[in-house]
This record gives C-alpha cells, structure tokens and sequence, in this order.
C-alpha cells in the first residue's frame, strides 16, 4: 500500500511513527511510500494516560463472568477468539482508547489475512461484549459503534434432488440398522445432527405420533488442553425444544423398529456427531450421491415443505427457528423446479 507523506499526524492512520520514518529518510511533504499492511495497521503499545486497565489485564476478569454464564463449548470459543485475534490486536491498549475506528481497522487487517467475514463478526461481538461487560463494572461508557464488514459471497448448500432424496430413503428404509433408523428420522423432520444423536427412543409418544427433541449432542475444541470434548446438554435455543408429529406411515416404520436408549446407538451410550456426518456420507457413496454436509438433510427438508405449499411460520416451527424469516433466508433453496412452477402460474395468453 502507498501513502503520502502529509504534515504530522496526517494520513497516518493512527501511526504517528510512520510520520518519523519519513522525515529520516529524507522524504518530502507529497513524497510517497510503501508501507506493509502489518506495519500500517499493527497495534502499538499506548501511553499509560488514562486509569482503565488495558485489555489483556481485563480480559481474565471477563472470561472468568463468561464462565459462570455460558455452557464449556461458548467458553473454548471466547478463549480462542481473545488469545487468537482480540488480544494480539487491542491487547495493549486501555479499554477506554478502543474506538469505532481502531475496531475497523481490526476489520480490514483481518479480512486481508483471510478471514470469513462470519468470523471476523464474531470476534467485533465478542470485543463489544468485554466493552459493556466494562462498563457495567463501572471502567468506562462503552461507545455506539457502526463497523462495516467485509462482503462474502453466500455459500449455496448442495442439497440432495428429489430423485437422490426418494433413492437414500429407500436404502434406509430398507436398512435395519439402527444408524440408518436415526438417518431417516433426520431425512424426514430436518433435524440438526446433534439433535439426532441425542435422540432417544423414549424421545417418541407413538400414542400421539410426536417425537420430542429436548437435548443434544455437541462436540467442541478445548485449545488449552488440546484435545477434543463431546457433551450432551439442551438444545441450541429453547425454541429448538419443540414436538414434532410425524405421519402414519412414519409412525408405523418407527414403531416396528423401537429398540433401547439412543436410538443411533441402541445402546446408552451417544455418539459424537463426526461420526454421525461420516456415516451419512458412507451411505451416500454406497448409494453414487455425491457426498453432502449433514445440513443439507435440514435444507432439503425446509425446501420440500415450502415447495408443497407448507407456510413458512408452521417450517419454522418444526425445525426450531425462532423467527420463519431464518427459514426463507437460510434454510431454503429456489429449485428449477419451483421457478418453472412460479412462471406457469403467471403466465398470460399468448394467443
């Protein structure tokens, strides 16, 4: 990147010694300069003027009130958020110097580093958390901030076609296995993979043809002690505690295939969702699917109700949205079909 070298503290982006650096050399007001983007926007230690600590004292206060609150998994992810891009960053500085400004340019030395703009959203999130989290302990007023993120192009999820759906659920329909049972409850209610894995056969009233998602599986990296942790615990919101009714037909597959404990297992012991994405993937091969992401069953789902005429806010009751907005944006796809289906509706007379 070039600059011009301007009078002292111009064009400097918040690094008067760029401004030094200039006049040493022998450069000119207007002269102009290379400057690498880690030393352009690289955070530097600031003057001790004001009496709020600086963030690295700060942050073993914050995450000891997060651990109170938040379940092990949340936790790992603030561990890793603050030792891995917050802190290398804002570490050094006083929480009160930490402006709209300083974070935006976090923004832009993250992005050119690569980072997803998802990610770099979390970790602005999590920053503006340990600002109030500040402010309620008195430190400081955390400012209003309005930071503009990199755009991403949105990933379209593969989903299975109507052929590859009906094919892999005749293979599991016609699988005894209790892997593949707990693989069509997910094809045919769109639930989330750690959903399915903490499904028990418990879980189903065959009385009243509902199954009750009420817990699940998650599996997450804990950096500190490097290795990886499975736990089963609640659902991920508790909209996603939720019934869902299922049909005859579904009712009876069930019904004659009722076993013990996990219903993935057969067993008391669940299973980590790796292993459950693996399996699906296994099936799909057997079946020449290309391989998919274990979402996609969800997305499927959530794309069949809507194309049948399914309204949207009774799709988001089933897959456990808090919102049916989330259902339409995220959950769904415009097939061909669909679009074909739209224009003959519209269609006028041509003759």
């Amino acid at each position: 990147m070039q600059i011009t070298v301007g009078e002292y503290g111009q064009h400097l982006l918040h690094s008067q010694s760029l401004y030094v650096r200039a006049v040493e050399s022998g450069l000119g007001v207007n002269d102009l300069i290379e400057v690498p983007d880690e030393i352009l926007f690289r955070p530097y230690a600031m003057p001790k003027t004001t009496s709020a600590p600086m963030l690295e004292e700060y942050a073993g206060t914050f995450l000891t009130h997060k651990k109170q609150l938040v379940g092990a998994g949340s936790y790992s992810l603030y561990d890793e958020y603050l030792k891995n891009g917050i802190l290398p960053f804002f570490g050094t500085m006083p929480l009160d110097s930490i402006s709209e400004n300083r974070i935006q340019d976090f923004v832009t030395v993250s992005a050119r580093k690569g980072r997803s703009s998802s990610y770099i959203r979390s970790q602005v999130i999590l920053l503006k958390s340990v600002l109030r989290n500040a402010e309620r302990d008195g430190i400081l007023k955390a400012p209003s901030m309005q930071i503009v993120y990199p755009k991403q192009k949105k990933e379209e999820i593969a989903v299975l076609t109507d052929e590859e759906s009906e094919k892999l659920n005749n293979y599991l329909l016609h699988d005894m296995k209790t892997i593949s049972t707990a693989l069509l409850i997910a094809l045919h209610t769109g639930i989330r993979v750690g959903e399915m894995c903490g499904l028990r056969w418990n879980d189903i009233d065959f009385r009243k043809q509902c199954i009750h998602i009420q817990r699940s599986v998650k599996n997450y990296y804990l950096p500190s002690e490097r290795h990886s942790v499975r736990e089963i615990g609640d659902t991920k919101t508790p909209k996603s505690n939720r019934w869902i009714y299922m049909t005859d037909d579904f009712t009876r597959v069930l019904y004659e295939r009722q076993g013990i404990g996990f219903i993935y297992t057969g067993t008391e012991n669940f299973i980590d969702t790796c292993s459950a994405r693996q399996a699906l993937n296994r099936r799909l091969e057997k079946l020449d699917i290309p391989h998919i992401r274990f979402h996609a069953l969800r997305h499927g789902f959530a794309t069949r109700a809507i194309q049948r005429g399914v309204d949207p806010k009774t799709v988001a009751a089933i897959l456990g949205h808090e919102k049916c907005d989330i259902t339409l944006n995220i959950y769904t796809s415009c097939t061909p079909d669909m679009q074909r289906e739209a224009m003959n509706r519209m269609e006028m007379k041509t003759r």
